[in-house]
């Protein structure tokens, strides 16, 4: 291991499963560069041999010795508890679907540069399986004909699944509308079916738009353009987080989304949940303050706007508004 490593605030140990023994020792090093903790297996089928870890990293396609869907339902089977980064050469929808029935954390294609590998890897305490109750299935799958009124049904059931996977009202605002702008372009550009695919992570919900239309012109893997937000490309794009398209002529579209959101648990009597407000009132500040001062640690959710404004009032006011005001009484 390389003894002059970088400091990291939340060191993980990681273990690579891999066909190509050169890549997985290559990747090891670029980690360890970046102070995490590396295990390189000789086959990956002595993947069941070890515990322990925080992230695996196998792969999928024609190289891999197992494929690496196939490793992570088996281990997870064992009972073995962690996140999962897979590295394909050119992986299906069908691929991507199972990845996220299965939780895993991301699938990056090859090439795959040393930024995104060291992200995944940092963003893997992030991104659990969000608990949910036992009644509330985890992933949303919704099959649907590609026809007028398909965007807002898709909208309709997602608020409702995210309401009761307890996502917070911004966050599920931004993705059944960023999902009906995707199901809508499918409509408008004469798909016949629309198969979408959603799955709740404790800090981020990701969300897959697959449709069998006509397709369009993509280099391998679209992510990096900038789109005018007059079309439903761009308005999804400028809704979520990240946005990857994929789709060629006569093969269809599949969008893929991933949302930052909050969630609480909206039957606890404690929490305070004002994620969906940009203002307050003078009512609601002077309840969040008496709150605050009864309860210095309630668990309470505020919009990015509310946070300013909240800090403001409590480390008091400003000085020089002071001063002006008894210059001025």
């Amino acid at each position: 291991m390389n003894s002059e490593v970088q400091h990291v605030a939340d060191p993980k140990t990681v273990m690579f499963a891999m066909g190509d023994e050169t890549v997985a020792h290559a990747f090891s090093r670029i980690l360890e560069a970046e102070g995490h903790v590396t295990l390189v297996v000789d086959s990956v089928g002595d993947a069941e041999g070890f515990g322990g870890y925080d992230v695996l990293v196998a792969e999928i396609g024609d190289g891999a010795e197992v494929c690496g869907l196939d490793l992570v339902e088996h281990l997870r089977e064992l009972g073995l508890d962690f996140d999962a980064v897979l590295v394909a050469n050119d992986p299906t929808r069908e691929d991507y679907q199972r990845a996220i029935r299965l939780g895993v954390l991301e699938v990056l294609e090859r090439p795959v540069r040393p930024d995104d590998l060291i992200r995944a890897i940092e963003s893997s305490t992030q991104s659990p399986l969000r608990p949910v109750a036992a009644d509330v299935p985890t992933a949303l799958n919704l099959v649907l004909d590609a026809q007028d009124g398909a965007a807002e049904t898709v909208a309709r059931e997602i608020i409702g699944w995210c309401a009761r996977c307890e996502v917070t009202p911004a966050p599920r605002a931004r993705i059944a509308s960023a999902a009906a702008e995707i199901v809508q372009n499918s409509v408008d550009h004469g798909a016949r079916t629309v198969d979408v695919l959603a799955h709740v992570r404790e800090r981020s919900v990701d969300v897959e738009v697959a449709d069998d239309g006509p397709g369009f012109d993509v280099v391998s893997s679209w992510t990096d353009g900038r789109v005018d937000a007059s079309g439903g490309l761009g308005r999804a794009q400028a809704l979520s987080d990240d946005l990857v398209v994929h789709s060629s002529r006569e093969e269809g579209t599949c969008v893929r989304m991933r949302f930052g959101i909050t969630a609480l648990d909206f039957d606890a009597e404690d929490q305070v949940d004002l994620s969906d407000l940009d203002y307050f009132t003078p009512a609601t500040s002077k309840e969040l303050l008496a709150t605050l001062a009864d309860e210095p640690d309630a668990p309470i959710v505020l919009s990015p706007a509310l946070a300013v404004v909240v800090g403001r009032l409590l480390v008091g006011p400003d000085p020089r508004r002071v001063l002006q005001s008894a210059l001025w009484s």
